[in-house]
C-alpha cells in the first residue's frame, strides 16, 4: 500500500468509526487528497462546493489552477473539474460569490494569478470565472496587473451598494513598474474587469518599499521587504487594511473606492522580525487580527490590535501556539501562523491556520487574554494554508494534504 493511500485509509477511519457523539468543534468530517503535496494552496466554499487553489515555484510548477471538488457529502468529497488553468501559475487565493447585476447573475469564482517565474511570459492578474455550472466552469474576465509584478497575491472582494469592488495585492508593484501595489478594480461586469485606482506606500505615503537596503530602516529580520501582501476590508467595506510586511499594517479610507485615502499605520515593534502577511477583523471590525508570518524560528505570531482609532491603533494582546512560543525546531513554516479568520456567527471567536500546529480556535472576547477552544493537527504531515466557512462546515487547504472538511 502506498503512503498516500495509507493515509487515505487512515482518514476514513477516523471519520467513519468515530463513536456517534454530539459533534465538537474542529470534528474531521471529510478529506481529498489530490495527490499534488507541497502544492496545494487555500480551499474556500460556495453552495456545497469547495475549490482548491495551487501553489508552485520557478523550479516546480505544474500549473495546477484551481480544483472544483462537490462536497455536498462532506464526508465524501468527490472532484468534478478545474478552472483557472493557465500555464506558468500558480491560483493561491480564491473567493467565490452570488452576483445578481445588471451586467450579470449567478456564481463566480475569484483567483488571483501569479507567474512561477517572475520574469517569464505567463499571465499575472485577476482571474474571474463562471462558476454557476461548477462542473461546467468558463472563463468570464481577466484583469492583467502589468509585465512588473508576478500577479496578484492576495485580495478580496466585496459589493458597495449595485456596483463589485476587488482589491488586489499586486506584490512589488512600486518597485517593477512603478504602479501601487495595491489595485482597486471594478468587477461588476466581471467580463470587463477595469482598474479604478493603485496605491502605493512609497508614491502616497513616502514609506520605503523594495527588498534589504531599499527599504531601511523598516526592512529587517530574515526576509527584510516592504511590499503589499495582503488585503482585508472593515465589515462596512470602508477600511482598506494593508498587510505589508515590514511596513506592518496599512490602514486607508476606501469609502470611495476610486480614492483610497491614509488614515493610520500599525507597526510592530522594530525589534520584531516584522512580516505582517494578513489580517482579519472581529469585534465587528474593531479588532484586528494581524498575523506575521516567518520562515523559522523565531516563529510568527498572532497580534490582537484594538483598531477603533485607526490613527493610533495599539495592540492589546497576542496569542502564540506552544511550539511557536517554544521556539520548537522544524521545517520552513513548520510552527509560524498563516491566516486567521474571524467566525462570520460570532465577533468573539476566530480560526486560525498554523501550518503544522494545524488549525487553532480561539475565544478573542477578551482580546487582552485570548483563550484557545480547540484545535486540530492534520494527519500524515499536514501543514494547514488557510481556513474558511460555508455553512456549519469549515474547510482547510493543506499544503500537503489537500482538502479537509470540519465541523464548526
Amino acid at each position: 500500500m502506498t503512503r498516500r493511500w495509507a493515509w487515505v485509509v487512515a482518514v476514513a477511519a477516523l471519520v467513519v468509526c468515530a463513536p456517534a457523539a454530539a459533534a465538537e468543534p474542529l470534528d474531521l468530517v471529510g478529506a481529498y487528497d489530490p495527490g499534488t503535496g507541497g502544492l496545494n494552496a487555500s480551499a474556500i466554499g460556495l453552495d456545497g462546493i469547495a475549490y482548491l487553489g495551487s501553489w508552485g515555484s520557478a523550479a516546480d510548477c505544474p500549473s495546477l489552477g484551481v480544483r472544483i471538488i462537490d462536497v455536498s457529502d462532506p464526508a465524501a468529497p468527490n472532484p468534478i473539474g478545474t478552472a483557472a488553468v493557465y500555464d506558468g501559475t500558480t491560483a493561491e487565493h480564491l473567493a467565490a460569490v452570488h452576483y445578481a447585476t445588471a451586467a450579470f447573475t449567478g456564481s463566480v469564482l475569484f483567483a488571483g494569478i501569479q507567474r512561477c517565474n517572475a520574469s517569464g511570459g505567463a499571465p499575472g492578474g485577476l482571474a474571474i470565472w463562471d462558476v454557476t455550472d461548477p462542473s461546467n466552469p468558463s472563463e468570464l474576465g481577466f484583469l492583467p496587473t502589468g509585465r512588473g509584478p508576478r500577479g496578484v497575491h492576495e485580495f478580496t472582494v466585496r459589493q458597495r451598494g449595485d456596483r463589485w469592488f476587488a482589491y488586489l495585492a499586486a506584490w512589488n508593484s512600486e518597485i517593477t513598474n512603478g504602479s501601487g501595489d495595491l489595485r482597486v478594480v471594478d468587477v461588476t461586469d466581471p467580463r470587463q474587469p477595469f482598474e479604478v485606482a493603485d496605491w502605493g506606500a512609497r508614491r502616497d505615503a513616502g514609506l520605503p518599499v523594495g527588498a534589504g537596503a531599499q527599504c531601511q530602516p523598516f526592512c529587517r529580520g530574515a526576509v527584510p521587504q516592504a511590499a503589499l501582501h495582503s488585503v482585508a476590508l472593515s465589515p462596512d467595506g470602508r477600511t482598506a487594511y494593508l498587510s505589508y510586511w515590514d511596513l506592518g499594517v496599512i490602514m486607508l479610507d476606501v469609502s470611495e473606492p476610486n480614492m483610497p485615502r491614509w488614515l493610520g499605520r500599525f507597526a510592530e515593534p522594530q525589534a520584531a522580525e516584522g512580516n505582517t502577511h494578513s489580517v482579519a477583523l472581529a469585534h465587528d471590525g474593531k479588532l484586528a487580527l494581524v498575523a506575521d508570518e516567518t520562515f523559522g524560528p523565531p516563529w510568527g505570531r498572532l497580534r490582537l490590535v484594538d483598531v477603533q482609532d485607526s490613527g493610533n491603533p495599539v495592540q492589546v494582546g497576542s496569542f502564540d501556539t506552544p511550539d511557536s512560543a517554544a521556539g520548537t525546531p522544524g521545517e520552513q513554516y513548520a510552527y509560524t501562523i498563516h491566516n486567521p479568520l474571524a467566525d462570520d456567527r460570532d465577533p468573539n471567536r476566530a480560526y486560525l491556520a498554523w501550518y503544522s500546529d494545524g488549525i487553532r480556535l480561539l475565544d478573542v472576547a477578551d482580546a487582552s487574554r485570548p483563550v484557545e477552544l480547540a484545535n486540530w493537527i492534520p494527519p500524515g504531515g499536514g501543514m494547514v494554508w488557510n481556513v474558511s466557512l460555508m455553512g456549519d462546515l469549515l474547510l482547510a487547504g493543506d499544503i500537503n494534504r489537500g482538502l479537509f472538511v470540519l465541523r464548526r
